[in-house]
């Protein structure tokens, strides 16, 4: 991979590991075979080739440099460059040199052309990339070497079944570790529901509870453009159209149409159902087309790109009236808002995730990788050593968290003071692009959650807002990895399904196609279009994850 600039290098080297055998006879080093590749020797108690330490610091007895791919995220925009990189090559001898790829086409040449660095952290690969990267030869088997060198990883991946499963490539193996945040306000929360809680209190409003006080209060809102601290180009109610995350799926759930992943599936007593032609959606989507002409939601929502959308709500002062997000982006102005009883007798839920890895495959070891022992020990430090793991994850120690006298870990500032992420932008972690071990003993002896008892953080909006209006965790679909036909097939429904309803139901909320005289047709092409195949193999997914 090209270099980009002033990076710190990080030589984690990783030479094709698929498989390791031990052989025996030598009496001052041991080979590990490696599917065909070059072997690897551990000489003189030291693994790659005589260059990485077995256990303690620094990693490797002498500077190694490692290249590594990671995506481009707005709120990160400096991850190669970012000071903890500096830290890491002190602490472990590892020099990570970090190429932020900037948008997906980049990513999908990388697996086009083959051109992979040494390590590939959470690019977001598609099943087929993966697949073909495999059958390659291109990536390292990750499970025997967490066995011999990262024992913490292996004990969680073996003690945590879902995310082991959910990892899994489609042959069975694994070859990548995952970013795991098992907080509760976490994984129990998807999006929050955001409202600017210090217009209301301009306008003199409360925080709507229904759905008919929601579309007064941003009517409201638009006829108060350009008065008080309301602008005069604001976006009353602006969401990121039907992306799972920042879409307008909390709505639908405001109905009691439950939605738990991008596919409008959710699960019921372990079937695997489809929302997308329950016509119990047509009265939120009926809902949402006269927020539209009442001109509450721009045409923008439509054709807004992520980093777009991103930008706009996390605008100060403040330009979006109600959005959805992981967190609330201004939280000295903006209050969550708890899903809505739309009063149609169903009862309204907010989305949860399932305490699966999240994002899977954040560390894959690709053949090119001349240490791959000293890679997955970086990966056991991270989980091990509190300071590195939230060095990595978080940012610079004093700068985004620090220590108490206990010794446990507390949050300084995080993505709720997105003016502290950008005053800070040389000095954040890389959050979930890269391997965490956040588990539950984590957070019962390791960090301090102060935030609980500060408005507005996502802890505080769990604590206080959603905790009892989560979605149960059971109806959250997870999957498991299919074979390469079956993750084929699915690629085909799905980009077909998507396409077909992300069209429709642009046009039964903007207007341009009546929803209960157009319904019969839609539905009835989203079966010609595979719908029950779909299902049938998101179904077996679902049960290769769960059984």
């Amino acid at each position: 991979m090209k270099k980009n600039g002033s990076r710190f290098m990080m030589t984690l080297g990783l030479s094709g590991v698929m498989m390791f055998s031990l052989l025996t006879g030598c009496s001052k080093s041991e080979e590990l075979g490696n599917a065909g590749n070059t072997p690897l020797k551990e000489v003189d108690g030291l693994a790659d080739g005589g260059m990485t330490n077995l256990e303690g610091y620094p990693i490797t007895k002498e500077p190694i440099t490692i290249k590594a791919v990671i995506p481009y995220n707005a709120l990160r925009p400096n991850m190669d460059t970012t000071e903890i990189w500096k830290y890491v090559a002190e602490k472990t001898n590892i020099n990570v040199e970090v190429e932020v790829l900037k948008d997906a086409e980049k990513i999908d040449l990388m697996f086009a052309s083959n051109d992979f660095p040494d390590l590939i952290m959470g690019v977001g690969m598609n099943p087929n990339q993966m697949t073909s990267a495999i059958e390659g030869g291109e990536f390292v088997e990750m499970k025997p070497l967490i066995e011999k060198y990262a024992p913490t990883w292996n004990r969680f991946m073996e003690e945590q079944k879902l995310v082991y499963n959910g990892s899994l490539a489609a042959n069975g193996k694994l070859y990548g570790l995952p970013y795991i945040d098992f907080a509760p306000f976490d994984r129990n929360l998807r999006d929050q529901w955001i409202i600017m809680d210090s217009w209301l209190k301009e306008l003199k409003l409360p925080i709507p509870k229904t759905t008919e006080e929601f579309k007064n209060t941003l009517k409201a809102i638009k006829d108060n453009a350009g008065k008080g601290s309301i602008p005069s180009d604001v976006i009353p109610y602006y969401f990121s159209f039907d992306n799972y995350v920042g879409g307008q799926i909390d709505i639908y759930g405001s109905f009691g149409v439950y939605i738990t992943n991008a596919d409008y599936l959710y699960v019921a007593n372990g079937v695997v159902k489809d929302q997308s032609t329950n016509p119990l959606i047509k009265e939120p989507l009926k809902y949402l087309r006269e927020l539209y002409q009442m001109g509450l939601i721009p045409p923008e929502v439509f054709t807004d790109d992520w980093n777009t959308y991103a930008s706009k709500i996390s605008s100060i002062p403040p330009i979006v009236g109600s959005y959805h997000s992981y967190a609330n982006r201004q939280p000295e102005l903006g209050t969550a808002m708890g899903p809505l009883d739309s009063g149609n007798g169903q009862k309204p839920f907010i989305r949860s995730q399932a305490y699966v890895a999240g994002p899977a495959n954040t560390a894959v070891i690709t053949k090119n990788n001349k240490y791959p022992v000293a890679t997955v020990r970086l990966m056991e430090a991270i989980a091990t050593d509190l300071e590195l793991e939230l060095t990595v994850s978080r940012g610079v120690k004093g700068t985004l968290w620090d220590f108490d006298n206990e010794g446990k870990a507390y949050q300084l500032f995080w993505e709720e003071s997105p003016d502290k992420m950008t005053a800070n932008s040389g000095k954040l972690g890389l959050h979930n692009s890269f391997v965490a071990l956040k588990d539950q003993d984590f957070y019962a002896n390791k960090w301090k959650e102060l935030s609980y008892d500060q408005k507005n953080t996502r802890a505080w909006a769990y604590e206080h807002v959603y905790k009892d209006a989560v979605m149960p965790n059971e109806m959250v679909y997870v999957e498991g990895a299919l074979d390469a036909d079956d993750v084929s097939m699915v690629n085909q429904y799905r980009t077909d399904l998507t396409n077909y309803r992300k069209a429709v139901f642009a046009d039964f909320i903007t207007g341009k196609q009546d929803i209960d005289a157009q319904w019969d047709a839609y539905v009835k092409q989203m079966h010609n279009l595979g719908l029950e195949k779909f299902v049938e193999l998101r179904q077996k997914a679902y049960d290769l994850m769960v059984k």
